[in-house]
């Protein structure tokens, strides 16, 4: 199980959250251009920005790439239990059995707490501060990435007592 592809199913959620962090700073630049007309957008960025874009593009790109790859070799050693990308209910709920789903139960009520907290703070700093849009965008991938790496802990402090 320590192998298992749903563990570092929110390893791959928080590399994806990071480069999308990385890209919003080209994307959000005040050197950035946007312009749209009725049948296109242009996006006009100086080479620094232009380039943390299409960098951070590239490393999105081969990150999904190496993703489903992996996926598609869990899902192929895996028939039973196959991993959809689309799927609605994530793959973190393992409920193969009574343990299983006390752990999933357990890591998912820690990330719940979080959200009680985070999301209302969040809201009320965004309230009260000017913030510039990057930050707050910075601010709701830090909360998607606090809710993949509490999962993660959880999980992961199990999974190493399993091992033990």
């Amino acid at each position: 199980m320590k192998n298992d592809f749903r563990l570092r199913y929110p390893l791959w959620n928080m590399a994806f959250i990071l480069v999308l962090g990385v890209m919003a700073i080209g994307l959000n630049s005040r050197f950035v251009d946007v312009t749209k007309t009725e049948n296109s957008l242009t996006i006009n960025a100086q080479a620094f920005d232009g380039a943390i874009v299409f960098g951070s593009l590239l490393l999105y790109l081969v990150l999904i790439t190496i993703y489903l790859s992996q996926l598609k070799a869990y899902n192929a050693k895996n028939p039973d239990s196959k991993i959809s990308p689309f799927a609605i209910r994530p793959p973190e709920y393992m409920e193969e059995d009574e343990g299983m789903t006390f752990i999933t139960r357990k890591a998912v009520q820690k990330v719940y707490t979080f959200f009680t907290w985070a999301l209302p703070t969040l809201a009320l700093i965004l309230l009260f501060f000017p913030l510039p849009r990057l930050y707050i965008i910075w601010g709701i991938l830090a909360v998607s990435f606090g809710q993949y790496f509490i999962y993660y802990l959880e999980i992961r402090k199990h999974f190493k007592e399993e091992t033990e």
